[in-house]
């Protein structure tokens, strides 16, 4: 090549530019993906900066301005169900409660009252623990009861105060058990009257009074009216005559062997024998056998039960205790007429009235008694007279 061909080489090469170099494509995707990278970062830095806001300071965004949030509401205290004690250990010392104070035994307001029957392990043969009765209505008359005890212990009966000591006066009877009364509230917990028949005294914390005989009957008969207002008469069933009974049995009076008597479970004085009016009677004749006594006739009424109960009350009020078939060895009755009752409650008691050779009335636990001439014509016009041996 000769210096002039160098020449127009040097010349067509200055008078060109450049070409531009190939574009870096991965250069391109590198700087797109670090661009993505900080705007993620950032919209995530600003989502945990609004939502740490909110947690901390949104309550008061919320509330407006910048006041605290408000304290959470006090939960009420769960009031405790009403729990009957177990035994007397639970019982608390009768002779440190305060007496003659005019303050109330018991707060108003209650809205149900638990009579507890307490077993005494000390006390005699039981023959079974009543329920705990619950009373949902005139429960403001037991309240009233209660706040109205004489302050000081009383002794030979209610009104009949004994005399300022340092120390009770107590009688020492075995009784099976002794009575608390738990009462339930809306808004405290429930009050415990802790009651001893033998101090006859009434203690509620640390307060005591004297005992009125009378506030277990007063609760008795609200109790009572409480059952017959929930218990419809169809529904008690009328009772029935057993077909036979033991020989052996109508030996012995029902102080020994018991008749069926679930009607002293709420009226354990027997005054009257049958409080409750009675929806349905029954009354069963038996010819009495060497083995057994056979049921002759029967009588059922519903429509006009009622009308033994005063025949049957007044007996038991006037008739005096008779030894006819009070012991295992007195013959049995040759005729033997059964009285089955139901009451308005729905419990139920059985009555006896031997015919011959001699005449006796027997309920429940207790000894006969003689019966009254207007019972025994009450029962003959209902099966007859009975026939003769």
């Amino acid at each position: 090549m000769t210096h002039e061909d160098e020449d127009i080489r040097f010349l067509l090469t200055e008078a060109v530019p450049p070409l531009a170099p190939p574009p870096d494509r991965v250069g391109a995707v590198a700087r797109r993906v670090r661009r993505r990278r900080r705007r993620l970062s950032a919209g995530t830095a600003l989502a945990v900066a609004l939502t740490v806001g909110v947690g901390v300071g949104g309550v008061q965004i919320l509330a407006g301005g910048d006041h605290p949030p408000a304290p959470r509401a006090a939960t009420q205290a769960t009031i405790r169900e009403a729990r009957c004690p177990v035994d007397l250990r639970e019982f608390p010392n009768l002779e440190s409660a305060r007496y003659g104070d005019s303050e109330p035994l018991v707060p108003g307001g209650a809205l149900e009252i638990t009579a507890c029957e307490v077993p005494n392990p000390a006390g005699r043969q039981d023959h079974g623990r009543t329920a705990p009765r619950v009373l949902t209505t005139g429960v403001g008359d037991i309240v009233r009861a209660l706040n109205s005890l004489p302050p000081h212990q009383t002794m030979g009966g209610a009104g009949s105060p004994a005399a300022v000591e340092r120390s009770l006066r107590c009688t020492a009877v075995a009784y099976d058990r002794e009575l608390a009364y738990v009462l339930r509230y809306h808004d405290r917990q429930p009050v415990t009257v802790y009651t001893s028949a033998n101090c006859r005294v009434a203690v509620s914390g640390a307060q005591g009074r004297g005992l009125d005989p009378a506030l277990f009957a007063t609760f008795l008969d609200r109790y009572r009216a409480q059952i017959v207002a929930q218990t419809p008469p169809a529904t008690i069933p009328t009772p029935a005559c057993a077909s036979r009974i033991p020989t052996s049995r109508l030996r012995l009076t029902p102080g020994r062997s018991g008749l069926d008597d679930q009607v002293s479970a709420n009226n354990p004085s027997k005054d009257p024998q049958l409080p409750s009016k009675l929806v349905a009677v029954v009354a069963c004749r038996y010819e009495v056998g060497e083995a057994s006594a056979r049921l002759i006739g029967q009588d059922s009424d519903r429509d006009d039960a009622d009308a033994l109960r005063p025949f049957l009350n007044t007996a038991f009020d006037q008739g005096k205790v008779t030894s006819c078939g009070s012991y295992p060895g007195y013959p049995p009755p040759a005729v033997l007429d059964s009285l089955i009752v139901a009451d308005a409650t729905g419990a139920t008691a059985e009555f006896w009235l031997r015919r011959t050779p001699c005449q006796a009335l027997v309920g429940g636990r207790s000894s006969g008694v003689t019966p009254t001439d207007a019972l025994v014509a009450a029962l003959d016009r209902r099966l007859g007279p009975p026939p003769t041996r």
